[in-house]
């Protein structure tokens, strides 16, 4: 201690620099126990292919339930016009798609650009197909031209969405 003092260090800063040496200490042991808390709220691998997994099953469940076959069927068209039908059907599939928008994240890009596909094929459908009927003819006329539309063409990319999902998954697995 003798030759501290001898330099130049009084006893006052020999304290301060023991305090800056602790504070350092005290930040480093804090930023280790910081890294540690992240690292532990980190998902793992698994976690992580879990929730890829989740994000397929909801995918499939959105292409199954915007098929305009299924969708026609769900949707109760007694009393309402072709317009109004028109509108419902195509916010139905709107709402369907913005529901599960988050899942892209976790999905196949391609797999994605297929739902987003199929969301604006059928709505494309729908509004092409409403042009044939009268705006103010009842909606099951409608629904009729639909389901005729969907039973004489493979023309929907449901099934073509559905393959592409099953395909990542067994990836997955």
């Amino acid at each position: 201690m003798t030759f501290l003092f001898e330099v130049g260090f009084n006893e006052g800063m020999g304290i301060a620099v023991v305090v800056i040496f602790g504070f350092i200490f005290f930040l480093m042991l804090e930023l280790k126990a910081i890294r540690r808390e992240l690292k532990a709220k980190q998902p793992t691998v698994a976690d992580n292919g879990m929730l890829r997994l989740q994000a397929y099953e909801r995918l499939s469940l959105l292409a199954d339930r915007i098929t305009l076959k299924n969708l026609v069927s769900r949707t109760h068209s007694t009393g309402y016009t072709v317009e109004e039908l028109k509108a419902g059907l195509t916010e139905t599939i709107r709402q369907e798609y913005e529901h599960n928008i988050t899942q892209q994240i976790y999905v196949n890009p391609e797999v994605w650009k297929a739902v987003t596909n199929l969301k604006e094929q059928n709505i494309y459908i729908i509004n092409q197909l409403a042009t044939a009927i009268p705006p103010q003819a009842p909606a099951v006329e409608l629904s009729k031209l639909i389901l005729e539309y969907t039973s004489n063409n493979n023309a929907e990319l449901s099934g073509i969405v559905l393959d592409a999902i099953q395909f990542e998954v067994k990836k997955l697995l």
